[in-house]
């Protein structure tokens, strides 16, 4: 299974083998190149998303996004502000021709249209003219030159249109819309919520039905903390949108089990049972002031 992995101490050694065909070397920039670049963005205000390209276990190849531009860059084409911008992508030259390149384009728009760092209306990415197969990968996504440079590169741009309906990760633009309706989350909290992508809004006809927040079970088990649908917007399938799309992400981010919990006495038990969750125990907390029914937990894999 294709999938990206964000870069960590565990895994950096391995991107920073991979290698493209010495043919192509010109065309792009080495990976412990592409990491400084990275660190520098993010030391001046700005945005880079590195991720490992893996098939399975194997890393095949590396990408980094990147948003707006950062307080050191000057001469930044005008596009790249307030845009998300494809920085990187090299596949190894041993596994090129498989399909992975474009395999990872698709996770990567996923990605982007997550919208880790708020909405907006373009991805743009450049290229050496001479890398006609890179011109040729992204034009196939629609990707369309503008006749513009950065440096000796041509800029091509995709539109990111808005859905009227449909889910995206939270943004900032959405903490006064989470407060009115997750009551249980702290205004710190909610800013790790926004940095590590770990909340999602539900769109409908262009407004907000229903969130969904997750955290990790015992720092390794995606766990759904909260799913709330607006009233009168339930029992119209927001809320089975909502879990899909949580599960989906999580088998992108490599987990293969999600875990949830909710009250015995609750109707919600039901609804997680309906979509393949089972029952892993439960449990209640005999202590004045947190009085409930019990707690049931409940478990899917998502593969």
């Amino acid at each position: 299974m294709i999938r990206l992995e964000k870069i960590t101490g565990r895994n950096v050694r391995d991107i920073l083998a991979l290698r493209v065909d010495e043919r192509q070397e010109r065309f792009v920039a080495a990976n412990d190149v592409s990491l400084i670049e990275a660190y520098i963005a993010v030391s001046h205000h700005g945005q880079a998303f590195p991720f490992g390209i893996y098939d399975d276990g194997t890393p095949v190849g590396f990408c980094m996004i990147g948003f707006d531009a950062d307080d050191d860059w000057t001469g930044a084409p005008a596009v790249a502000h307030g845009s998300y911008n494809l920085w990187r992508l090299m596949i190894d030259a041993r596994y090129q021709g498989k399909g992975y390149g474009r395999a990872a384009m698709g996770l990567i728009l996923d990605f982007i249209r997550t919208e880790p760092c708020g909405p907006a209306e373009k991805c743009w990415l450049s290229y050496e003219p001479e890398n006609l197969a890179a011109q040729a990968l992204y034009a196939s996504f629609g990707f369309t030159e503008t006749g513009e440079w950065d440096g000796d590169e041509k800029i091509a741009v995709l539109a990111l249109c808005p859905p009227a309906s449909g889910i995206r990760c939270v943004s900032a633009a959405d903490r006064d819309l989470w407060f009115s309706l997750d009551h249980c989350l702290g205004g710190d909290a909610f800013d790790r919520v926004l940095r590590d992508r770990t909340g999602y809004v539900s769109i409908a006809e262009g407004r907000p039905v229903g969130l969904l927040r997750w955290s990790l079970f015992w720092n390794s088990i995606p766990f759904c903390d909260l799913l709330i649908i607006r009233d009168g917007e339930r029992r119209k399938g927001h809320g089975r949108a909502l879990m899909a799309f949580w599960e989906a992400d999580m088998r992108r981010r490599g987990y293969d089990l999600v875990m949830t919990s909710t009250q015995s006495d609750e109707e919600a038990q039901h609804f997680y049972r309906k979509l393949g969750y089972r029952d892993c125990g439960s449990f209640e907390l005999p202590f004045s002031g947190h009085e409930q029914s019990p707690e049931l937990i409940l478990a899917k894999a998502t593969e």
